[in-house]
This record gives structure tokens, sequence and C-alpha cells, in this order.
């Protein structure tokens, strides 16, 4: 059996990736997968405040997981707002007595030079100050959710929070004999049946043909593009299913 390890799940597959059907079926192999799975951690050393998901919840693109406690990191804001302030009025006063010439211009440089670095200031403290907040990647499943109320997460350890796996787009990867490489093209379209659920029947389409042969096992990789229709919802990542192509000449 060959072993592939794709964004976090396990897909097996035989290592010529046949079937039990005979090889005029062109039947494969293989388990439903998906592209993307993270787990996500914070970006800054805080304490957890909120936790607004929980495993099994959908989530969006940009929704909030997550929070983190946030006094610590507005007072930074307020402090480096007010420094930012006074830093502008110095600079404002340097510029008019420059045109009175009551002051170099070299000084007034130096004021404008200080304003500028209080404004990086302040606008670094606003972006650390987002990092309080979590939030999904993209859009998904909520798969695993370690985060706990009152925990400390610390930014050099990476500590996960929740793991997100995208149910889209779903994807099969199947490994093809060398003789039917002339046979198999990108957008071919293909049959995907569940092991176990003869009745969750899908269509796809071929979305990768890899450029090269394995030389060991003489098979090339395929990866298939799986249409999930909803109300089929046992086709999900992990699942045994079989991939039928269809036969030359009945595309």
């Amino acid at each position: 059996m060959k072993k592939t390890l794709c964004a976090g799940l396990i897909v097996l597959a035989s290592v010529a990736g046949r079937a039990s059907a005979s090889e005029s079926d062109r039947v494969y192999a293989s388990h439903l997968m998906v592209d993307q799975e993270v787990t996500v951690a914070a970006r800054i050393t805080g304490i957890v405040a909120t936790i607004l998901v929980d495993r099994g919840s959908a989530v969006t693109e940009g929704q909030v997981l997550a929070t983190l406690e946030s006094k610590e990191f507005d007072a930074a804001i307020r402090q480096a707002k007010e420094d930012m302030d006074l830093k502008k009025i110095e600079y404002e006063r340097a510029e008019s007595l420059v045109s009175s010439s009551v002051m170099s211009a070299e000084d007034r440089d130096d004021k404008r030079a200080q304003y500028q670095v209080a404004v990086a200031t302040w606008e670094r403290a606003k972006a650390v100050r987002d990092y309080c907040v979590i939030r999904a990647p993209f859009a998904g499943i909520v798969t695993e959710k370690y985060a706990r109320l009152g925990q400390k997460v610390i930014e050099d350890k990476n500590d996960p929070l929740f793991k997100i796996t995208a149910v889209e787009p779903l994807l099969a990867r199947v490994y093809l004999p060398e003789e039917q490489l002339l046979k198999v093209k990108v957008g071919d379209r293909v049959e995907v049946v569940a092991d176990r659920f003869p009745d969750a029947r899908a269509t796809g389409e071929v979305q990768f043909v890899s450029p090269t042969v394995d030389a060991a096992s003489g098979t090339f990789q395929v990866i298939v593009r799986v249409r999930r229709d909803s109300a089929r919802s046992v086709l999900r990542p992990g699942i045994a299913v079989q991939v039928r192509f269809a036969q030359p000449g009945s595309r």
C-alpha cells in the first residue's frame, strides 16, 4: 500500500491504484480529501477571553473564532496615540518657526522624523491589538477545539487553538498504471462511489495529471475534483471511494 499525507489527511491507494474490478473497467480505489486543513494559533501572547465556536461549527473566511484579553493592548494604543499627538504638535510648531527663521530646517526635520516614528508606533500598536481577535483563515468546519477560557497562549510556542478543515473542494487522488497515460486528461469526467454507501454517487472531473511516472511502481498520479451533492452529505474527507473513469470515446 502507498500512503500519502495531504493537508493532514491520510490518503491510501494501492500501488497500482486498482480496485477489485477488472482493468478494462478503469476503476481505482481512493479516499476523499481536501486541500486545506490548518491549526489556528494566536500571533501574540495573551489570555483567552471568549470562545465563539465549537467542534463541528461551520465558519466563513474571517469569522471570529475567539478573542484574547485586550486591556493591555488598548492601553498601549492610547499611550501611542497621545505620544503621536504630542509629536504632531511639536512638528507643526517647528514648521511655523522655520518659516519665521526662528528654527533651523535641520531641527524641523528632526521633529518631523520623531512624528513619523510616533505614527508608526501607533499603527503597530493597533495592528498588535487586532491580533487579539482570532479569525478563521478560510471557510470550513471546526474539526478540533483546543482553546479553553482563561488559557494563556504563548506566541513563541504556537499554542493551538482550533483546527479548521475546508469542505471544498473535495478531491480524490488515484494512481493509474502508465499504460493509461494517454487515455486520461484534465477535464475528463469521472464517477465517484462511496465504498460503504453505494447509493452515495457523485460526478467529478480530472483536475491534475502528473507530468511524471513513478519509476518504481510504474504509476502516475491523478487528482479528481468531486462535485458533491449536498443531499449526499456522506461524501466527506476520509471516506473510501471508487473512482470510475469513462471509457475512451465515451467522454
